[in-house]
């Protein structure tokens, strides 16, 4: 697993931004090409990007082949390369997916670094802690691509939670799943140096895609799930996350 180390002088915007599926029959490119130029428009954005980017269906692909697909995996690559290129400068870092695994596990190649050192950025695998220092606060988070067959929305939160039963993180996101939520809890920790108790919060996200309802979840009978990226704002002079989905 990585560490990912990122240091930023001013508050900032996180966008966690994945499960676009380019080149999927059902992609919504027109809502993801508007997502990247927001991004790109806002000085103060961040991104993680967090796999699947890619639909990469090949003709053995479990949920999706080339039939479902408009364009071909090398074409898809070009197009999140050329498309996330504006904003390369606002990436921390990328993971990898179970749709970009589909290439690399019948090839060896792993498309998901082909496109981080295209795009100039840090590769994360398929998790990562990174640690962020936002003006003088510190912040861990605990990012993931994820993986679950959950169908309701309650079984996805429980998912991104069970994550953090075993990570001590401040935030951690998940993507993978399709769906756009988060949730909060509190705990108490100890701070040795000022030997107190302090209540403190640790925050999930579940961070959304960009597919239009139809072809797999349809088949499956999913629920739809709400599309689009959250927004995490991190501030700089006391540890606050506020989340906006």
């Amino acid at each position: 697993m990585r560490l990912i180390r990122v240091e930023e002088k001013g508050k900032i915007d996180l966008i966690p931004l994945g499960d676009s599926h380019a080149g999927s029959i059902d992609f919504d490119r027109p809502k993801f090409e508007r997502t990247v130029k927001w991004i790109k428009q806002n000085k103060d954005v961040r991104v993680v990007l967090m796999g699947d980017l890619i639909d990469a269906g090949l003709k053995d692909s479990v949920g999706g082949g080339t039939f479902d697909n408009d364009t071909t995996p090398e074409a898809q690559i070009n197009y999140i390369i050329d498309t996330l290129m504006p904003i390369k400068k606002q990436l921390w870092c990328l993971l990898t997916g179970n749709h970009e695994e589909r290439v690399r596990q019948r090839t060896s190649i792993d498309v998901s670094k082909l496109i981080a050192k295209a795009l100039g950025v840090q590769y994360a695998g398929p998790s990562c802690f990174i640690k962020a220092k936002i003006g003088k606060i510190n912040y861990v988070i605990y990012a993931l691509h994820g993986s679950s067959g959950s169908l309701t929305p309650s079984g996805k939160l429980n998912n991104v939670l069970k994550a953090g039963q075993y990570t001590n993180s401040d935030l951690t996101l998940m993507g993978h799943v399709h769906e756009l939520m988060n949730h909060t809890t509190e705990y108490f920790r100890v701070d040795i140096g000022n030997k107190q108790i302090i209540q403190d919060k640790r925050h999930y996200v579940l961070t959304g895609h960009f597919l239009k309802y139809g072809g797999y979840a349809q088949h499956k009978n999913m629920a739809p799930g709400k599309s689009g990226v959250a927004k995490i704002r991190l501030d700089n002079k006391k540890k606050d996350v506020h989340i906006s989905l």
